[in-house]
């Protein structure tokens, strides 16, 4: 089959290379430069620095695998057990319900990991899907599905895999028209809700290198601070530093550099006042960060055996990067079974 990817995040990238490794023709459509979704590496000071997860650990046999092959090749690094605690007044090496776990993170960005998946498939990016028509089983044309792009230019295909947030996924779906079997799944994931984040990277001259990986705040506008130099080994300060939700929501219409100060205000007073001494700093604003009530299934079908379509992402089976990792996993081991006409 020729499929269409929509959305290069883990899912579609984990999805399109094992359904390419099957014989299919896949092609991704991504509308950004960059791949990944929220494995997102930035460049600053010749450091690469992680501004969407900065790090993730493992808990079924079908993400180890993937993670102890990565770990083999380089591309993927033991970091932390266990992370230093902000309670809101003072940091504590751990937190009160902290408990041992192995944290992995890239060696070089975790970024590195979607581009090493995408060599498998052909991929389309700054690319934007505006919509989907469905051509269906009495088509003239050869295939089922048109995927619509915003440059007015068409990708035709046998199947669609939509592999981006529910809300993107919501809009593309409600373009399909007169198709009853889709409404069930857009009733679904019009329910999900997000939480928004600030992600904001800055890199510093003359700063002593911090003893610690990464503070878990609580009780703070800072959710999340990550010790960058510690992943790289480098002899430069760098730290990652997020939001809660609740301060996205609260300062989301406001410029990047006053959302920056307020930041840098905030964390100064978890780890010092040095924290305002940035030399540079890069600002991300993610306004699907985190799926809030994720959809308990691991992937969604448009059950049409002429015009095969599916969804996958982190608001399906959880919202973890192993959760989407799994999503499209799961979906090209469900695809490579039932459709056996392709030749292995």
């Amino acid at each position: 089959m020729v499929i269409g990817i929509i959305g290069a995040s883990i899912s579609g990238l984990i999805a399109g290379k094992r359904l390419a490794e099957a014989g299919h023709d896949v092609t991704i459509i991504e509308k950004s430069r960059s791949l990944g979704g929220r494995l997102k590496t930035v460049k600053l000071d010749d450091l690469n620095l992680d501004v969407g997860l900065t790090h993730f650990d493992v808990n079924t046999n079908t993400f180890g695998s993937f993670v102890k092959k990565q770990e083999e090749e380089g591309a993927v690094q033991k970091w932390a057990k266990e992370f230093n605690y902000y309670d809101g007044t003072k940091l504590l090496d751990v937190g009160p319900n902290s408990d041992s776990h192995q944290y992995y993170t890239g060696t070089n960005g975790l970024q590195s990991l979607a581009e090493s998946m995408s060599r498998w498939v052909d991929i389309k990016s700054e690319e934007k899907a505006g919509g989907l028509t469905y051509i269906g089983p009495d088509r003239s044309k050869k295939r089922s599905w048109m995927i619509n792009l915003t440059d007015i230019s068409v990708f035709e295909c046998d199947a669609v895999i939509i592999a981006t947030s529910a809300v993107d996924a919501y809009g593309l779906l409600q373009t399909v028209q007169n198709k009853t079997e889709s409404r069930r799944i857009i009733r679904h994931i019009d329910e999900v809700r997000y939480d928004g984040c600030f992600s904001l990277a800055a890199t510093y001259n003359k700063q002593e290198l911090p003893d610690w990986k990464g503070i878990e705040c609580e009780n703070s506008a800072i959710k999340w601070i990550s010790n960058e130099s510690s992943k790289l080994n480098a002899d430069q300060a760098a730290l990652v530093i997020q939001s809660t939700p609740a301060f996205y929501r609260e300062h989301a219409h406001k410029s990047d550099d006053e959302i920056k100060e307020l930041i840098f205000e905030e964390a100064s007073d978890i780890v010092g006042s040095w924290v305002h001494h940035s030399k540079s700093t890069y600002l991300q604003n993610w306004k699907y960060f985190k799926a809030k009530n994720p959809i308990n299934e691991y992937f969604m079908e448009l059950e049409l055996d002429d015009a095969p379509l599916a969804l996958i992402g982190d608001y399906l089976g959880g919202f973890s990067l192993e959760n989407a990792f799994v999503s499209g996993y799961n979906l090209s081991e469900y695809w490579k079974k039932k459709y056996t006409e392709v030749t292995v």
